[in-house]
């Protein structure tokens, strides 16, 4: 054990307090640099479901446009076994900020994962679920039958396994790194 006041305890130590003051200071930039609002004004639905072919309910929350309307919308979907709470704003912006730009946005909650029905197992049920969600998001209140997904890693391969089964509402999708 290093004695408390040996140099490489001191500097150890220092170095940890500068890492930790250095990552909250990236933390409180990245929040600050948020882009601008769009002219939408949003709100968000909780927990709105949406049924399998098989009879489960997976659930997702809803972010659009406040005003009644029918907006050149392209619907954002992202399907997600992290918790759709955190909309993975970690890397993208809030759903908010997409709502605000007159995007219906849908963040759902994958099979067997936090508010969602049925059994997680891996991968095994992304594809209809995928195609199932893509139809079910195209024909929302508002929006136009178009959709788009978005995400990383599992969520990535959330839109390439339904894509697959060419969902004919399925217009593009962004993977940043594909399965």
């Amino acid at each position: 054990m290093l004695h408390p006041n040996s140099w490489i305890h001191r500097t150890s130590r220092r170095l940890g307090i500068a890492l930790a003051a250095a990552s909250l200071a990236a933390i409180a930039a990245a929040a600050a640099a948020r882009p601008a609002d769009g002219p939408c004004q949003a709100e968000k639905q909780l927990n709105v479901a949406a049924r399998m072919r098989d009879g489960v309910t997976l659930y997702a929350d809803v972010y659009r446009p406040k005003l009644a309307g029918s907006y050149p919308v392209i619907l954002i979907l992202m399907r997600l076994p992290y918790n759709k709470d955190a909309a993975q704003t970690y890397v993208y912006a809030p759903p908010e900020f997409y709502a605000s730009h007159c995007y219906i946005v849908v963040i759902q909650d994958v099979r067997g994962q936090y508010t969602s029905e049925g059994s997680f197992y891996a991968f095994r049920d992304e594809a209809k679920d995928g195609y199932d969600t893509i139809e079910w998001a195209a024909r929302l209140p508002g929006a136009n039958g178009k959709v788009g997904m978005y995400g990383f890693s599992y969520v990535g391969a959330t839109q390439w396994m339904p894509a697959t089964l060419k969902p004919p509402s399925l217009r593009n999708s962004i993977r940043l790194k594909p399965p």
